[in-house]
């Protein structure tokens, strides 16, 4: 409990300080606009627990799709995203959020990032052997880390990983399903546009 309250308190918090953050790293010469697509794979571990039953563990593979919109400048960059996952035992499941990321510029063709972000997670599935849906809505904190390959000067591939921590749970006659990590590996490519 305190922990779902804690992350949305910092949701808040970074969804409220983001335009200033901006503002403040938005002013440099180098700083473009940017547009990214994403894919990758996912995966995701459910725990079931019923009363006077042991848990059961199952694990999910999600392939996954994104779209980015954000802003960087030679060390920084700043996201928002909206993240779509398939697999058919979910009717639905989606993240969107905001990202922090630092970039380590090393080489005039590649950096290397390290990020975090929050953002909120949803989703609805239908467990075997029930009638009624399971809905879950939840904010989540996150860390990424990876690759940035400078194709062009207006083009960037991304290939990272990402950790969400979700926090999940849906509890009806007495059976929980809880939905903790969702870890990613994902490729983007990143287009970017010099800001005026």
């Amino acid at each position: 409990m305190i922990e779902k309250q804690f992350k949305k308190v910092v949701l808040i918090l970074l969804l409220l300080g983001a335009p200033v953050f901006a503002s403040g790293i938005i002013h440099e010469d180098d700083t473009y606009s940017l547009v990214a697509f994403e894919g990758g794979f996912s995966s995701l571990d459910s725990e079931k627990n019923t009363l006077g039953s042991a848990a059961v563990i199952t694990k999910y593979t999600l392939p996954e799709v994104g779209f980015k919109l954000g802003a960087e400048t030679e060390n920084y960059r700043i996201f928002l995203n909206l993240h779509y996952y398939s697999n058919r035992d979910f009717d639905y499941m989606t993240t969107y959020g905001i990202d922090l990321q630092y970039k380590f510029n090393f080489a005039s063709f590649v950096n290397f990032y390290v990020g975090a972000g929050v953002g909120q997670s949803n989703m609805r599935f239908l467990p075997a052997g029930e009638s009624t849906s399971r809905t879950l809505s939840n904010p989540y904190v996150s860390g990424d880390l990876g690759v940035n390959l400078h194709v062009m000067d207006t083009i960037d591939l991304e290939l990272g990983g990402r950790v969400m921590s979700l926090g999940a749970t849906n509890t009806i006659a007495n059976t929980t399903y809880k939905f903790d990590t969702l870890v990613t590996a994902y490729g983007s490519i990143i287009f970017k546009f010099k800001m005026d």
